[in-house]
């Protein structure tokens, strides 16, 4: 097959996944929207349908599928963040792939296209989880959070319950004028319940 036969076929493919991933979502049954997305993933190996066919499975009840689906996912986009209607699917499968999870956002690869993502843990002292984290994707603290209110929730199932985790936050600027690339956001303390539920976010800019 020649180079511009090919792109053609790869087009194709795209269109034929695309086509799976409207039907799936159009389905009344939950296993039929698994078995279309199964045939989508297939066509379009891509984290954000890995992504679809780790939700549809959830609300199957196919937990370990759901959480091999989610770490192909993963291993894609590290910080791929859930909304929420579909976290609330994922939640059974969350303490099945928090490490992964962890890893993923903490391995070092710039998980925002060239935007620069850097999570590390610094540790834990008295039960509380230390980390820190270096981006520069959200200038204000409020776009932060929903991706420190994902990742809490994945340390929340690799700590101890109730417990608690600390956020140091910094911005990278890439102004060659600045005397210091690196500005201090503030931190975020938030915190877990028995059920490892998020139940307190506190910000300090």
């Amino acid at each position: 097959m020649n180079p511009i036969s090919r792109f053609f076929h790869w087009i194709g493919k795209g269109r034929a996944a695309g086509r799976l991933r409207r039907q799936a979502r159009r389905a009344a049954e939950p296993a039929d929207r698994v078995a279309l997305l199964e045939r989508a993933v297939a066509l379009d190996d891509s984290a954000s349908t890995w992504m679809e066919l780790a939700v549809a499975a959830a609300r199957c009840g196919r937990l370990g599928q759901a959480a091999e689906s989610w770490r192909r996912a993963i291993a894609m986009q590290p910080v791929l963040i859930p909304p929420d209607a579909e976290m609330a699917a994922l939640a059974p499968v969350l303490p099945l792939v928090a490490g992964d999870l962890l890893a993923a956002v903490s391995g070092g690869r710039r998980a925002f296209g060239d935007r620069r993502w850097k999570l590390e843990r610094r540790g834990a002292f008295d039960g509380e989880e230390r980390w820190k984290v270096e981006q520069e994707r959200a200038s204000e603290m409020k776009e932060l959070l929903p991706a420190l209110r994902f990742v809490a929730q994945a340390i929340s199932h690799t700590a101890g319950a109730p417990g608690r985790v600390r956020f140091d936050c910094d911005r990278l600027e890439r102004d060659s004028d600045a005397y210091n690339e690196i500005v201090q956001m503030g931190e975020v303390l938030i915190r877990w319940d028995e059920s490892r539920r998020i139940t307190g976010v506190d910000v300090r800019e």
